[in-house]
């Protein structure tokens, strides 16, 4: 990541800190310490605030595969200067993989949700094969994480920045952080049948993302 982009993404990253400690109970838990290098994070995708509150999960030059905000006048710009992932037409999707694996090449981490679009809480939506497609480029660790929020504290807002309605978080957010994941068995897989492999890594995502979630749930915070 250039000087500047890493420098602009890192006082983003401190404003979204300190809105979080003003005004959320958010609490985080990772499962061992994450190695050092670039690495692939995934997780869950209910809210648009995930796009914001994730980046302040790690330290690494983050570059996350953004869509809608792409759309938002100065925002959209700023996305530009950070170097995040641009996927907000189908075009853009379609360089969104060669984009990310070039970003792990050079030795940053990027951010994906598998599912695309938002879920509803109630269950994960399919695994979107883009996260595999990554890792079969460039095959560094994938770091799941189980995203969760009070239902209530899940809201449609109309947003004039954006022009639209968004789904938002309020006062309550928590991130459980998994072990790194590799799948040697998958790389294999892959000289001979790519759409299996792209399918066992997916589902064995989906797997650990929801473990990490219902967590949350049982042993985490509601315990």
């Amino acid at each position: 990541m250039k000087k500047i982009s890493y420098c602009l993404h890192n006082i983003y990253r401190t404003v979204v800190k300190v809105i979080l400690q003003l005004n959320y109970d958010f609490q985080t838990w990772q499962e061992e310490q994450l190695p050092h290098g670039p690495k692939i994070f995934c997780s869950n995708h209910f809210s648009s605030s995930d796009v914001h509150f994730v980046t302040t999960l790690m330290k690494d030059p983050l570059h996350v595969v953004i869509g809608p905000g792409f759309g938002i006048p100065v925002i959209g710009n700023f996305l530009g200067w950070t170097e995040q992932i641009r996927a907000l037409t189908k075009e853009d999707r379609k360089q969104v993989v060669q984009k990310a694996a070039s970003y792990v090449k050079q030795g940053d981490s990027v951010y994906i949700f598998p599912e695309g679009a938002l879920n509803t809480q109630s269950q994960l939506s399919l695994f979107r094969p883009g996260v595999a497609r990554i890792y079969l480029e460039q095959p560094v660790p994938i770091v799941p994480i189980g995203l969760l929020a009070p239902r209530r504290r899940v809201k449609d807002k109309r947003s004039k920045t954006a022009g639209r309605s968004m789904t938002v978080v309020s006062r309550n957010y928590y991130a459980n952080i998994g072990k790194p994941m590799e799948f040697p068995r998958a790389i294999e897989l892959a000289k001979t049948d790519r759409k299996a492999a792209e399918q066992m890594i997916c589902s064995l995502l989906t797997i650990e993302v929801s473990r990490l979630i219902e967590e949350i749930k049982t042993d985490k915070f509601w315990s």
